[in-house]
């Protein structure tokens, strides 16, 4: 497969194979519509031809990328095929797990620091020095990230 910006395309892939646990496919695709968008999108039929693998295979891959909402597809007044591309909110909707799981963590860190404080005698244990750092690092990136949504949020498409 030699694609334009074929080295970009690689590391966004290995990046939602790693961190998002896609497929290797779903992860390709999605990589060659980020980064190779055109307004109106990619077919079907070009994706297989440009992945060379099985219908059935893209199939999966696009069905389970819309599932998400990271992608879309509609189809033209004067064409049958389907036109698939990037969700408009779907790097919005990213943020927002991410926004999730990083509230999630502080929540349990803030736990895990008042278990330490109530369990040690040492208020100058290591183990809370560093816990209270992380917390408040948590703390700073929840409401940064918050922020980044809310930015987001208000940007209006034209």
């Amino acid at each position: 497969m030699q694609l334009p910006d074929q080295e970009l395309i690689e590391d966004f892939a290995n990046y939602f194979e790693t961190q998002h646990n896609f497929s290797p496919l779903t992860s390709k695709i999605y990589s060659y519509m980020l980064v190779g968008e055109t307004p109106e999108g990619t077919t079907f039929d070009a994706l297989v031809e440009v992945f060379k693998v099985s219908k059935s295979s893209v199939s999966n891959s696009l069905n389970f990328l819309t599932q998400l909402r990271y992608i879309e597809y509609y189809s033209k007044m004067d064409q049958r095929k389907r036109l698939y591309r990037i969700a408009q909110s779907a790097t919005l909707i990213r943020l927002e797990k991410i926004h999730e799981i990083l509230k999630l963590e502080k929540k349990l860190s803030e736990r895990f620091l008042k278990f330490l404080v109530d369990k040690t005698a040492n208020s100058d244990d290591l183990r809370i020095l560093k816990s209270s750092i992380y917390v408040d690092h948590l703390d700073k990136a929840v409401d940064q990230l918050a922020e980044t949504i809310h930015k987001l949020k208000s940007v209006k498409e034209n």
